[in-house]
Protein backbone atom coordinates (compact mmCIF):
# COMPACT_ATOMS: atom_id res chain seq x y z
CA UNK A 1 0.00 0.00 0.00
CA UNK A 2 1.23 3.37 -0.78
CA UNK A 3 1.85 6.11 1.55
CA UNK A 4 -0.62 8.64 -0.35
CA UNK A 5 -3.34 5.38 0.07
CA UNK A 6 -2.41 5.01 4.00
CA UNK A 7 -2.98 8.79 4.14
CA UNK A 8 -6.31 8.76 2.62
CA UNK A 9 -7.26 5.90 4.61
CA UNK A 10 -6.09 7.52 8.10
CA UNK A 11 -7.96 10.82 6.87
CA UNK A 12 -11.02 8.75 6.80
CA UNK A 13 -10.54 7.34 10.04
CA UNK A 14 -10.17 10.62 11.44
CA UNK A 15 -12.40 13.32 10.20
CA UNK A 16 -14.97 14.62 12.49
CA UNK A 17 -17.81 13.17 10.72
CA UNK A 18 -18.13 12.13 6.71
CA UNK A 19 -21.58 11.72 4.96
CA UNK A 20 -23.42 8.93 3.21
CA UNK A 21 -26.44 8.53 1.36
CA UNK A 22 -29.39 6.63 2.75
CA UNK A 23 -32.09 4.89 1.03
CA UNK A 24 -36.12 5.75 2.23
CA UNK A 25 -36.64 2.60 0.13
CA UNK A 26 -34.55 0.33 2.90
CA UNK A 27 -33.61 2.90 5.83
CA UNK A 28 -30.17 1.57 5.40
CA UNK A 29 -27.59 3.32 3.68
CA UNK A 30 -27.51 2.92 -0.44
CA UNK A 31 -25.87 0.61 -2.10
CA UNK A 32 -24.66 0.48 -5.30
CA UNK A 33 -23.10 -2.03 -7.63
CA UNK A 34 -19.70 -1.09 -10.08
CA UNK A 35 -20.44 -2.00 -13.26
CA UNK A 36 -17.24 -2.63 -13.86
CA UNK A 37 -15.73 -3.94 -10.59
CA UNK A 38 -19.01 -5.46 -9.57
CA UNK A 39 -17.95 -4.42 -6.14
CA UNK A 40 -20.82 -3.62 -3.94
CA UNK A 41 -19.94 0.18 -2.62
CA UNK A 42 -21.61 2.52 -0.61
CA UNK A 43 -20.42 6.00 -1.10
CA UNK A 44 -18.98 8.49 1.96
CA UNK A 45 -18.63 12.12 1.30
CA UNK A 46 -16.42 14.86 2.90
CA UNK A 47 -19.04 17.31 2.50
CA UNK A 48 -22.98 17.34 2.43
CA UNK A 49 -22.46 19.68 -0.86
CA UNK A 50 -20.12 16.93 -2.54
CA UNK A 51 -23.11 14.49 -1.60
CA UNK A 52 -25.83 16.74 -2.77
CA UNK A 53 -23.70 16.92 -6.19
CA UNK A 54 -23.19 13.57 -6.85
CA UNK A 55 -26.63 12.07 -5.73
CA UNK A 56 -28.08 14.11 -8.21
CA UNK A 57 -27.75 11.23 -10.94
CA UNK A 58 -29.86 8.63 -8.57
CA UNK A 59 -32.74 11.42 -7.75
CA UNK A 60 -32.76 12.12 -11.67
CA UNK A 61 -33.87 8.06 -11.66
CA UNK A 62 -36.40 8.99 -9.37
CA UNK A 63 -34.49 7.08 -6.44
CA UNK A 64 -35.95 8.19 -2.97
CA UNK A 65 -32.59 9.18 -1.20
CA UNK A 66 -31.66 11.58 1.42
CA UNK A 67 -27.89 12.46 3.14
CA UNK A 68 -27.23 11.48 6.78
CA UNK A 69 -24.52 12.20 8.65
CA UNK A 70 -21.97 9.80 10.56
CA UNK A 71 -20.35 11.46 13.21
CA UNK A 72 -16.87 9.63 14.22
CA UNK A 73 -18.04 8.32 17.41
CA UNK A 74 -20.22 6.27 15.23
CA UNK A 75 -17.56 4.90 12.79
CA UNK A 76 -16.70 1.43 14.24
CA UNK A 77 -20.48 0.91 14.07
CA UNK A 78 -21.27 2.26 11.13
CA UNK A 79 -18.75 0.51 8.86
CA UNK A 80 -18.91 -2.68 10.87
CA UNK A 81 -22.16 -2.77 10.06
CA UNK A 82 -21.42 -2.74 6.31
CA UNK A 83 -19.98 -6.14 6.35
CA UNK A 84 -23.77 -7.42 7.80
CA UNK A 85 -25.31 -5.62 4.92
CA UNK A 86 -22.90 -7.84 2.16
CA UNK A 87 -20.90 -4.30 1.10
CA UNK A 88 -17.36 -5.05 0.34
CA UNK A 89 -16.06 -1.49 -0.74
CA UNK A 90 -16.56 2.19 0.33
CA UNK A 91 -15.92 4.96 -2.43
CA UNK A 92 -15.06 8.15 -0.59
CA UNK A 93 -15.22 11.47 -2.14
CA UNK A 94 -13.15 14.79 -1.84
CA UNK A 95 -15.06 17.47 -4.29
CA UNK A 96 -14.88 15.71 -7.60
CA UNK A 97 -12.32 13.47 -6.68
CA UNK A 98 -13.14 10.03 -6.09
CA UNK A 99 -11.47 6.60 -4.42
CA UNK A 100 -12.15 2.93 -4.14
CA UNK A 101 -11.15 1.30 -0.95
CA UNK A 102 -11.65 -2.20 0.56
CA UNK A 103 -13.72 -1.99 3.51
CA UNK A 104 -11.20 -4.03 4.99
CA UNK A 105 -8.80 -1.31 4.53
CA UNK A 106 -10.83 0.90 6.83
CA UNK A 107 -11.67 -1.11 9.30
CA UNK A 108 -11.40 -5.20 10.08
CA UNK A 109 -13.90 -8.03 9.74
CA UNK A 110 -15.24 -9.12 12.17
CA UNK A 111 -13.85 -12.67 13.24
CA UNK A 112 -15.87 -15.19 14.69
CA UNK A 113 -14.20 -18.41 14.13
CA UNK A 114 -12.53 -19.03 17.21
CA UNK A 115 -16.23 -19.59 18.65
CA UNK A 116 -18.11 -22.11 18.92
CA UNK A 117 -20.94 -22.58 16.19
CA UNK A 118 -23.73 -22.24 18.46
CA UNK A 119 -22.70 -18.70 20.03
CA UNK A 120 -21.83 -17.68 16.55
CA UNK A 121 -23.81 -14.47 15.75
CA UNK A 122 -26.14 -14.74 12.70
CA UNK A 123 -25.76 -12.82 10.09
CA UNK A 124 -27.34 -13.38 6.24
CA UNK A 125 -25.26 -10.62 3.94
CA UNK A 126 -25.95 -11.78 0.83
CA UNK A 127 -29.89 -11.86 1.80
CA UNK A 128 -29.52 -8.58 3.23
CA UNK A 129 -27.84 -7.47 -0.25
CA UNK A 130 -30.17 -8.92 -2.41
CA UNK A 131 -32.98 -7.00 -0.72
CA UNK A 132 -31.59 -3.76 -0.72
CA UNK A 133 -30.80 -4.46 -4.17
CA UNK A 134 -34.45 -5.41 -4.82
CA UNK A 135 -36.24 -2.85 -3.09
CA UNK A 136 -34.06 0.03 -3.57
CA UNK A 137 -35.53 -0.94 -7.65
CA UNK A 138 -39.14 -1.75 -6.74
CA UNK A 139 -39.74 1.31 -4.76
CA UNK A 140 -37.94 3.79 -6.97
CA UNK A 141 -40.40 5.34 -8.75
CA UNK A 142 -41.64 4.69 -12.35
CA UNK A 143 -43.72 2.07 -13.66
CA UNK A 144 -42.15 -1.70 -12.78
CA UNK A 145 -43.16 -2.84 -16.18
CA UNK A 146 -40.12 -0.62 -17.47
CA UNK A 147 -37.81 -1.97 -14.98
CA UNK A 148 -35.90 -4.71 -16.98
CA UNK A 149 -33.96 -6.15 -13.88
CA UNK A 150 -36.51 -6.59 -11.55
CA UNK A 151 -37.64 -9.89 -11.90
CA UNK A 152 -34.01 -11.15 -11.93
CA UNK A 153 -33.47 -9.23 -8.56
CA UNK A 154 -36.78 -10.80 -7.32
CA UNK A 155 -35.27 -14.37 -8.09
CA UNK A 156 -32.21 -13.67 -6.38
CA UNK A 157 -33.66 -12.48 -3.11
CA UNK A 158 -36.46 -15.55 -3.06
CA UNK A 159 -33.41 -17.85 -3.26
CA UNK A 160 -31.88 -16.35 -0.82
CA UNK A 161 -34.97 -16.10 1.70
CA UNK A 162 -35.39 -19.57 1.61
CA UNK A 163 -31.93 -20.60 2.51
CA UNK A 164 -31.57 -18.18 5.43
CA UNK A 165 -32.03 -18.41 9.01
CA UNK A 166 -33.92 -16.03 11.23
CA UNK A 167 -34.25 -14.68 14.63
CA UNK A 168 -37.51 -14.90 15.86
CA UNK A 169 -38.65 -12.40 18.70
CA UNK A 170 -40.08 -13.71 21.68
CA UNK A 171 -40.90 -12.24 25.09
CA UNK A 172 -40.55 -14.89 28.24
CA UNK A 173 -43.12 -14.74 31.02
CA UNK A 174 -42.36 -12.87 33.91
CA UNK A 175 -40.90 -13.94 36.99
CA UNK A 176 -44.04 -15.62 38.63
CA UNK A 177 -45.91 -15.88 35.75
CA UNK A 178 -46.52 -19.15 33.53
CA UNK A 179 -43.61 -19.55 31.95
CA UNK A 180 -45.24 -21.75 29.18
CA UNK A 181 -47.28 -18.49 28.19
CA UNK A 182 -45.06 -17.38 26.13
CA UNK A 183 -46.08 -13.84 23.82
CA UNK A 184 -44.68 -13.46 19.92
CA UNK A 185 -44.67 -9.89 19.25
CA UNK A 186 -46.69 -8.98 15.88
CA UNK A 187 -46.86 -6.38 13.13
CA UNK A 188 -50.21 -4.77 11.94
CA UNK A 189 -50.71 -2.78 8.96
CA UNK A 190 -53.06 -0.43 8.26
CA UNK A 191 -55.40 -2.75 7.02
CA UNK A 192 -55.54 -4.44 10.30
CA UNK A 193 -53.28 -7.70 8.59
CA UNK A 194 -51.32 -9.56 11.17
CA UNK A 195 -47.75 -10.51 9.97
CA UNK A 196 -44.59 -12.15 12.65
CA UNK A 197 -41.50 -10.37 11.50
CA UNK A 198 -38.60 -12.41 11.38
CA UNK A 199 -35.08 -10.57 11.47
CA UNK A 200 -31.36 -11.50 9.35
CA UNK A 201 -28.77 -10.40 12.05
CA UNK A 202 -28.69 -8.97 16.09
CA UNK A 203 -28.36 -5.39 14.44
CA UNK A 204 -31.90 -5.96 12.76
CA UNK A 205 -33.29 -7.30 15.98
CA UNK A 206 -31.59 -4.90 17.90
CA UNK A 207 -33.84 -2.01 16.36
CA UNK A 208 -37.00 -3.75 16.71
CA UNK A 209 -36.40 -4.17 20.46
CA UNK A 210 -35.94 -1.10 21.27
CA UNK A 211 -37.13 -1.44 24.84
CA UNK A 212 -34.94 -4.25 25.44
CA UNK A 213 -37.97 -6.82 26.21
CA UNK A 214 -37.68 -9.16 23.77
CA UNK A 215 -35.63 -12.72 23.61
CA UNK A 216 -34.23 -13.80 19.78
CA UNK A 217 -34.42 -17.77 18.81
CA UNK A 218 -33.11 -18.95 15.90
CA UNK A 219 -35.25 -20.52 12.88
CA UNK A 220 -35.19 -21.72 9.33
CA UNK A 221 -37.55 -20.88 6.32
CA UNK A 222 -38.23 -24.99 6.29
CA UNK A 223 -40.07 -24.97 9.40
CA UNK A 224 -42.10 -21.26 9.42
CA UNK A 225 -45.45 -22.57 9.74
CA UNK A 226 -44.70 -24.24 13.10
CA UNK A 227 -43.59 -20.82 14.67
CA UNK A 228 -45.96 -18.82 13.15
CA UNK A 229 -48.71 -17.44 15.14
CA UNK A 230 -52.25 -18.84 14.16
CA UNK A 231 -53.82 -14.83 13.28
CA UNK A 232 -50.32 -14.08 11.15
CA UNK A 233 -51.19 -13.68 7.31
CA UNK A 234 -47.50 -14.22 6.79
CA UNK A 235 -43.76 -12.53 7.80
CA UNK A 236 -42.39 -9.38 7.33
CA UNK A 237 -38.58 -9.48 7.09
CA UNK A 238 -36.42 -6.87 8.67
CA UNK A 239 -39.02 -4.53 9.56
CA UNK A 240 -37.27 -1.43 10.29
CA UNK A 241 -35.03 -2.02 7.42
CA UNK A 242 -35.86 -3.24 4.06
CA UNK A 243 -39.11 -4.64 4.97
CA UNK A 244 -39.85 -7.54 3.23
CA UNK A 245 -43.46 -8.87 3.47
CA UNK A 246 -44.06 -12.23 2.29
CA UNK A 247 -47.95 -13.79 2.65
CA UNK A 248 -48.21 -17.28 4.27
CA UNK A 249 -49.62 -18.86 1.20
CA UNK A 250 -46.25 -17.99 -1.21
CA UNK A 251 -44.06 -19.76 1.94
CA UNK A 252 -44.68 -23.56 0.38
CA UNK A 253 -44.54 -22.60 -3.04
CA UNK A 254 -40.60 -20.24 -2.16
CA UNK A 255 -39.59 -23.70 -0.77
CA UNK A 256 -40.43 -26.39 -3.61
CA UNK A 257 -39.56 -23.37 -5.90
CA UNK A 258 -35.93 -23.30 -4.56
CA UNK A 259 -35.63 -27.18 -3.80
CA UNK A 260 -35.45 -27.45 0.21
CA UNK A 261 -38.34 -29.85 0.99
CA UNK A 262 -40.52 -28.89 4.45
CA UNK A 263 -40.10 -30.64 7.77
CA UNK A 264 -41.74 -33.78 9.12
CA UNK A 265 -45.31 -32.96 9.59
CA UNK A 266 -45.53 -29.92 6.82
CA UNK A 267 -47.42 -30.76 3.44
Amino acid sequence: MDAIRKELIRKIQTLGEVYTILSRATRLPYVICDPESFNDQVWIFESKEDLEKAVKPLTDKKNPVAAIKVENKSYLSFYTTLYTLGVNAVVFYEEDKATELELEEIVKKPDFSSLPKEKQPLFNPQLQLSGIYFMQELRRGGANEEKDNLPELEEEVAANVVKSRYLMAVQRPEEGQDQKNVHVPYIKNNQGDIYQPLFTDAEEFRKFNKEKKLQALLVGFDNLEKVLIPAAKGIIINPQGFNLIIPKEKIQGLRQRFGIAPQDGQK
